[in-house]
């Protein structure tokens, strides 16, 4: 973006300092910002996508402290067209694996708040990712998904017109001109009005493109000449483009010197390295091009360029294709000084019987390692016939207490409903009240029934969402206790201790609310008398500590192992659904806790969890 840096050096001057990106900033430096953020947005559009930001643009505008801001403020529109922004810049500067990272990020993000804009953006800067790195048909699919997503989005113009000249150029490069035609025609369709003269300028090279491919030399000739008039304004990535193009069309009327003094003048611009793929393969089309004209001296050398650029620029992010690259450089050197000494034919025989010897050794390779595929194919079978065996016992004892467990208190909510309707005057009014409040407790434990299922399906096709701000655990374990001492008679003591007068945890307190309250539950149902004792205290600095203690019947040792099981009941002939424990398990490691049965207390039972203060995600506790 090659004026903006210009714009920030004068805004610099005039108010001494690059403004601070903070939620107290004054309204002046929100205009700065969000005058600049336009500027970065607006440029990127009118270049069709090929203008991008440097690292000293980057560090000038402070982009990081913006998308922090804009993500504050929730100004997600904004938010996801810089990121796609940074990523393309960090392809364009060959920073792949920062690319792969923020891409990433940036899809899991618009995913959990379900941003259309942010998704489709995302999927277009994850296919730009597979392009560089060679995965075409993963682009491939990405660039189509994030176009239907675009189609479905109205407004969303400039949007369709730069992923559909990224399609052009993907089934160009793949050779799949048919696609690329049928792209082009869309782009086409866009009046010409609309658009700025960096997009008519990149438009006509890439239709100069497809009829290159096409073989009608006539017609990008036509297209070729409508670009010089705005040769002198084109940006750097666009220039690139009219070069190539117009090196390929010499090549095609068989003017190749015209063609190689096209592609070395390119090969000489200070902007030839900004799109490091392109780069690469404008080194291979020139000693193509080269071995074309006989020049295969030259050729040879030219080849060499291709394979150290490779080699000192890609290493990293390119393993894959540097050793594709040298196996063909290799291969290449060989057939050159074969033809260059025939004295040495020889080297031919040598070759095949070390081919042969590599086929044998291969063949032999193959076929063992097919052996050991069928034998672990038949152990991961015979573990998963296990597993199924067990699933379906599993499921049978689960549909077994389902029709128990709902039967039950539907029958009474039937009876007891039916009672009520009737005109039947023996009974009083208290006797009424009794029902109703049957009638009450039944529909309750109806509805935990489910709750626990829906709970559970959630857990298992990964649909649950949790809401996580800090919250004072103090007040959260005294309104579980409140809430469950109100709602059940208890013939035991329930009390609540702690040390703590606040403790602050970043959690979803309905989800740990529904943990606590399911413990102290299942601690009323087997403790007939003694106490029931919620604990929290701090097991070190960082992690909190509750504990639910009971005077009961106890769990056996032999099933404490299994009572987090999905189904497991320790009695059962008392009501539940036998997924309270395994709902709590799922919740607890969720927020990066344990949940345990403690072994060593044999007074009743004592189940224990932990919860860290501060929440981190699966990405920052891999990082």
């Amino acid at each position: 973006m090659r004026n903006l840096l210009k714009y920030l050096v004068l805004h610099i001057v005039c108010f001494g300092c690059v403004f601070p990106l903070s939620a107290g900033e004054d309204s002046l430096a929100e205009v700065e910002r969000a005058t600049i953020q336009d500027e970065v947005i607006s440029a990127f559009h009118n270049s069709m996508g090929f203008d991008y930001l440097t690292k000293e643009e980057s560090s000038a505008i402070n982009l990081d402290s913006i998308l922090n801001y804009l993500e504050s403020t929730k100004q997600y529109n904004t938010y996801f067209e810089l990121e796609r922004i940074l990523i393309k810049s960090y392809l364009f500067r060959g920073e792949i694996r920062l690319a792969i990272d923020w891409s990433e990020q940036m899809y899991s993000k618009a995913s959990a708040l379900s941003h259309a804009l942010g998704t489709a953006l995302a999927l277009n800067a994850i296919s730009e990712v597979y392009s560089y790195t060679g995965r075409n048909q993963e682009a491939g699919s990405a660039h189509v998904q994030a176009l239907e997503m675009f189609d479905q989005m109205s407004g969303e113009g400039i949007h369709v017109r730069m992923l559909l000249l990224e399609l052009v150029e993907h089934n160009l490069r793949i050779r799949n001109f048919t696609e690329a035609a049928y792209f082009m025609t869309r782009l086409n369709r866009f009046p010409a009005d609309s658009l700025s003269e960096q997009e008519q300028a990149v438009r006509h090279v890439f239709n100069a493109y497809c009829q290159l491919f096409k073989g009608s030399v006539k017609t990008a000739r036509q297209h070729l000449d409508e670009v010089e008039h705005l040769r002198e304004k084109l940006i750097p990535g666009i220039m690139q483009h009219f070069l190539i193009a117009e090196a390929m069309y010499w090549e095609r009327i068989g003017e190749y010197e015209k063609s190689l003094t096209t592609y070395d003048a390119f090969l000489h611009t200070d902007y030839a390295e900004i799109n490091s793929s392109l780069y690469k393969e404008v080194l291979q089309d020139k000693a193509d091009l080269l071995v074309k004209m006989g020049r295969k001296e030259e050729a040879y050398k030219q080849y060499g360029l291709v394979f150290s650029y490779i080699k000192s620029s890609f290493e990293k992010n390119y393993p894959k294709e540097i050793d594709q690259l040298t196996t063909r450089f290799q291969a290449d050197r060989l057939t050159y000084q074969n033809e260059r000494d025939r004295l040495f034919s020889y080297r031919f025989y040598l070759g095949g019987i070390i081919v042969c010897t590599l086929v044998l050794f291969l063949f032999l390779y193959l076929s063992w390692k097919k052996i050991f595929r069928l034998q672990e194919s038949k152990h991961s079978q015979e573990v998963m016939i296990r597993k199924a065996e067990r699933a379906i016992q599993k499921k049978n004892m689960f549909l077994s207490n389902m029709s128990h467990e709902v039967r039950t208190p539907l029958n009474a909510i039937v009876g007891f409903s039916a009672v009520l309707a009737s005109d039947d005057d023996s009974f009083d009014e208290e006797s009424r009240k009794e029902f109703c409040e049957i009638i009450k407790v039944n529909s309750f434990q109806l509805l935990k029934l489910i709750n626990d299922i829906l709970d559970f399906s959630d857990f298992e096709n990964d649909n649950i969402t949790f809401n996580i701000r800090p919250y004072d655990a103090v007040k959260l374990c005294r309104e579980a206790s409140e809430t469950v001492s109100a709602s059940r008679k208890l013939e035991v003591e329930l009390r609540y201790d702690t040390e703590l007068s606040e403790l602050m945890i970043d959690t979803d307190d309905a989800r740990l609310r529904q943990v606590l309250i399911n413990l102290l539950v299942n601690a009323t149902k087997f403790t007939k008398e003694g106490s029931i004792v919620l604990k929290l205290e701090l097991s070190d600095p960082n992690t909190a500590f509750f504990s639910v203690t009971d005077t009961g019947c106890g769990i056996p040792l032999e099933k404490q192992g299994l009572i987090f099981e999905r189904f497991e009941k320790l009695n059962d002939f008392a009501q539940g659904s036998g997924l309270g424990l395994s709902i709590c398990q799922l919740i607890v490691t969720y927020m990066r806790g344990r949940i345990w049965v403690d072994s060593n207390y044999t007074q009743g039972a004592r189940f224990c969890f932990t919860h860290p203060l501060k929440y981190k995600s699966k990405e920052e506790d891999a990082v």
